[in-house]
């Protein structure tokens, strides 16, 4: 009788054991997750600056109006993506302006591309406010971030969507400048 309970105390510590072993090792897994996700943050805040910087140093140096640095942004359905557009005053006075997105082309249900001309259809995919009028005073420049969500389902076929930005100076209704880009879902 006295081998069962030897034999139990020592699943009993054994049990103990593995579960410290357990907890430690979590501990340690979770602490190391932890920090990697620290490290991709610090990454990220990095690269985005970066890119800041490089479309400040565009806009500059290039002696542009605005710095749109991607021509082609890839997106799934249902997914979104941010996009940082810079915008410089090269006028002698303040520069009142707002910026459009308008599609220009777009793929059909059948995969075909169909021109559309359309500001509103597409007005949905970019978070940004739209009515508001920003200044810069002369020489100045700035950065805007601006959200795409291309919405998942019928709402968006596969395939490469044609865009206009264009600045718009609000105080001489003109247009300022203007890129072309393709969003192309996949």
């Amino acid at each position: 009788m006295s081998f069962n309970k030897r034999a139990s105390l020592e699943i009993s510590i054994q049990a103990i054991v593995i579960v410290v072993l357990a907890m430690t090792i979590l501990g340690l897994g979770l602490g190391f997750v932890r920090g990697l996700f620290k490290n991709i943050s610090s990454t990220t805040e990095d690269v985005t600056e970066q890119v800041r910087q490089k479309i400040l140093d565009d806009l500059i140096t290039g002696d542009k109006k605005i710095s749109f640095p991607k021509t082609e942004v890839s997106i799934d359905k249902g997914g979104s993506t941010v996009l940082s557009i810079g915008v410089r005053n090269k006028e002698n006075q303040p520069l009142n302006y707002k910026l459009k997105f308008c599609a220009v082309s777009a793929p059909d249900a059948a995969g075909n591309i169909a021109p559309t001309n359309d500001c509103s259809r597409f007005a949905s995919w970019f978070q940004y406010d739209s009515t508001k009028v920003y200044t810069l005073t002369p020489a100045d420049s700035t950065i805007r971030n601006i959200k795409v969500i291309v919405p998942s389902g019928a709402a968006s076929n596969t395939g490469s969507y044609f865009f206009t930005f264009e600045v718009y100076d609000d105080t001489h209704s003109v247009s300022y400048d203007q890129k072309d880009f393709f969003i192309v879902i996949k």
